[in-house]
């Protein structure tokens, strides 16, 4: 009876320790979620731009159709920029806009990763196509109608990410390795308290067990003389 006691107990002990296994695989993500793998902080003078390649330590900038750019663009001080996310070709006509002193270029951009004339933005861009991306940080006055005049220096603070479609269109977050190092090390702690566990309570059992009986004492018999 004894020992069945104490084999659901081992049983409970090793189902809480399962469960706190999960949950340092799992409450990371939630914690990361709204951290970027890339953060910048960009001080621009009046008619400066930089442009950034979205992409990762971990991944290329080559993005492939579903996957997914997020990124959060703020102004900490300083007047409007203008935010583009462009595709590679639009990329090279902003270039020529940018670079040219005595000519400009309508360029065209992606829509829901772009705002003109703002100091907040945020989004999340789904990719249609195949290719390079790139995010810019504007403080000119380029050849948009709507842009933002620039009044002098800007000092931007902007975090993105580049979301892996993975494979057969499953999405893989893009974990640090610092948090993978941790949950490796985690589930190596629990695997050594479990075992530890199981040999406590194994070696407590064997030493509970009773001895065999003794064979019954019967009276001896006399040996004829």
């Amino acid at each position: 009876m004894g020992m069945m006691i104490d084999l659901l107990k081992c049983r409970k002990l090793c189902l809480f320790l399962f469960v706190l296994l999960i949950s340092t695989l799992i409450i990371p993500q939630f914690a990361l979620a709204k951290e970027y793998d890339n953060n910048v902080l960009a001080i621009l003078d009046a008619g400066d731009y930089k442009a950034y390649p979205v992409g990762s330590y971990y991944y290329s900038s080559y993005l492939k159709k579903g996957d997914k750019i997020e990124a959060e663009i703020n102004v900490k001080s300083g007047g409007n920029i203008d935010v583009y996310l462009l595709y590679e070709e639009q990329y090279d006509d902003y270039l020529e806009d940018a670079n040219n002193t005595n000519t400009s270029k309508i360029f065209t951009f992606i829509e829901n990763g772009s705002k003109q004339n703002t100091k907040q933005f945020s989004y999340t861009h789904n990719v249609e196509y195949d290719g390079k991306y790139y995010i810019i940080i504007d403080n000119r006055d380029n050849s948009q109608a709507d842009d933002a005049v620039p009044t002098g220096n800007v000092e931007v603070e902007m975090g993105y990410s580049r979301v892996w479609t993975g494979y057969n269109g499953l999405y893989y977050p893009e974990i640090p390795v610092e948090a993978i190092l941790i949950c490796a090390a985690t589930f190596i702690i629990l695997i050594v308290i479990i075992i530890a566990v199981v040999i406590v309570i194994t070696k407590k059992e064997k030493k509970n067990i009773p001895p065999p009986p003794m064979p019954p004492n019967f009276p001896q018999t006399p040996q004829p003389r």
